[in-house]
């Protein structure tokens, strides 16, 4: 039969000790990023013991966390999905609507909303890294490939050290043996967020290696191990990334500012090549 695991704890709680509250609250608070968190990890930020935590899993009539994380994986399979955003959006448009419009403005009120101090202190930092860093590693998978491969190809006009990750033959772990401790990666990841893409994040955090995320939410698992966090707000009615590509835009612009004079050298030099080459139509 199947579980309303929140409904369950609400029918609880008020019998639950001190401390299974504190982790039925976070739970609660944060149930998009529970699966994503080891029992280890679960603890550091909720600050009780390993065996609480297995207890409060057991106390919900599950045999243990694995069991409990299982459960909270299966609520998220069923929310909000792109593809189920866009049909939603569909189906509240009519025929003779405008949805040209009713798109950009739309995207225009996520623009307004997105700027903040905190943002901006966040990309100057971001730049600094990218600056000082030997290598980047950027990754984005699913829906968030796109973004991921934009900031990729523009980066790659002007810089030699950028490596787009993918998922393809052989495994990508194996090419981490020559990740060295000045390398960075940029993570993005939105809601639904990746597994694979927390996992690269993980291996990352523990060789060291410093971590920029570019996602919508503080709580999201690639934010939660990120030194940087760079939150692009996204609208849940048309699933767009406007805010992403903004940001990203003058990231890349500021990166090239950093040496303006060798970054139009080096791009005038690669349209040079694209023409004589007819790489253009």
């Amino acid at each position: 039969m199947e579980t309303n695991i929140f409904a369950l704890i609400d029918s609880k709680y008020d019998f639950l000790s001190k401390t299974f509250k504190i982790i039925a609250n976070y739970v609660k608070e944060n149930y998009k990023i529970v699966p994503f968190l080891s029992i280890k990890e679960l603890t550091e930020i909720t600050g009780v013991s390993t065996a609480s935590v297995t207890r409060f899993a057991q106390e919900l009539g599950f045999t243990g966390y694995n069991d409990f994380q299982k459960e909270i994986r299966k609520i998220l399979q069923k929310e909000i999905t792109p593809m189920k955003q866009m049909k939603e959006f569909i189906s509240t448009s009519t025929t003779g609507e405008n949805v040209l419009k009713k798109t950009i403005d739309l995207n225009i009120q996520i623009l307004e909303s997105t700027y903040s101090d905190d943002l901006y202190q966040s990309f100057l930092s971001a730049v600094d890294l990218i600056k000082r860093s030997r290598k980047i590693y950027i990754i984005g998978l699913r829906s968030s490939y796109t973004v991921a491969y934009y900031l990729s190809f523009m980066l790659k006009r002007f810089r030699d050290n950028v490596e787009l990750i993918s998922i393809g033959t052989g495994d990508v772990f194996d090419n981490f043996s020559f990740v060295k401790k000045n390398d960075l990666l940029i993570a993005m990841s939105f809601t639904k967020y990746s597994k694979y893409t927390a996992n690269v994040v993980d291996y990352f955090k523990k060789n060291g290696n410093k971590i920029i995320a570019v996602t919508d939410s503080q709580s999201s698992p690639v934010a939660l191990k990120a030194d940087i966090t760079i939150l692009a707000k996204s609208d849940s009615t048309s699933y767009s990334f406007v805010s992403a590509m903004t940001i990203l835009n003058a990231l890349v612009v500021n990166v090239g500012l950093l040496d303006k004079e060798k970054t139009l050298s080096i791009m005038e030099e690669k349209e040079k090549i694209a023409i004589d080459y007819d790489v253009y139509v």
